[in-house]
């Protein structure tokens, strides 16, 4: 008897499992086989990168935890209203949306380290929240000076052992040392919001509604 999974989630089996077959299963509207979940879910985590959407999809917290929903926050705010920001077109935000590149726990609950790729301007931004702030390392083929309005402290150098879930050759020195390669620290949603908005402006990006 084929085992039932939900037709998003096959889609992504598709596209992300090498030699998936998916014959091997019923297509449906419903929830997925735990059993298949499961199996996506270790698949992704031994082969990242993974849009973030495909890798949320069987990656439920437990019921139990008590920071469970902080999950869902986080990723729909990387991918619906940073990306909002940052890529002017749906089409554009299709085709390149934010990745999943690796991941941390904190409060018991799994949680990713996001990557966006303005590939347009050169930029790559790694990114991670653990419910007390959020860790960011740009890296430009120019140099970004523009006025960040005193939202992160440029001259702090930010150890990897508090990246937790960073790549170690994506922690790099303050934003003083270098504007094409830095990590910093925001506090909040709303800063980190600010950041991404000075940065867009910078850069010149426009929203085509």
């Amino acid at each position: 008897m084929k085992k039932r999974v939900h037709y998003a989630e096959l889609e992504d089996m598709q596209k992300y499992i090498e030699g998936f077959n998916p014959d091997d299963y019923e297509s449906c509207g419903e929830h997925t086989d735990p059993s298949v979940s499961a199996y996506a879910r270790d698949y992704y985590d031994k082969h990242l990168p993974v849009d973030v959407t495909a890798w949320i999809r069987v990656n439920e917290p437990d019921k139990n935890l008590i920071y469970r929903k902080g999950l869902g926050d986080q990723v729909c705010f990387v991918r619906d209203t940073l990306c909002q920001l940052l890529r002017p077109t749906y089409e554009e935000w299709r085709d390149n949306p934010p990745l999943v590149i690796s991941t941390h726990y904190s409060k018991s609950v799994k949680l990713p380290v996001f990557q966006i790729n303005l590939e347009e301007y050169g930029i790559e931004m790694v990114l991670r929240y653990n419910f007390y702030d959020w860790k960011i390392s740009v890296k430009s083929d120019k140099p970004l000076d523009f006025d960040y309005m005193g939202l992160f402290n440029p001259t702090e150098e930010i150890s990897c052992v508090y990246c937790e879930g960073f790549p170690r050759d994506k922690v790099y020195g303050s934003y003083e040392q270098s504007h094409t390669q830095f990590t910093i620290k925001i506090g909040s949603y709303y800063d980190l919001y600010t950041f991404i908005f000075l940065l867009k402006n910078y850069l010149g990006i426009k929203r085509l509604d």
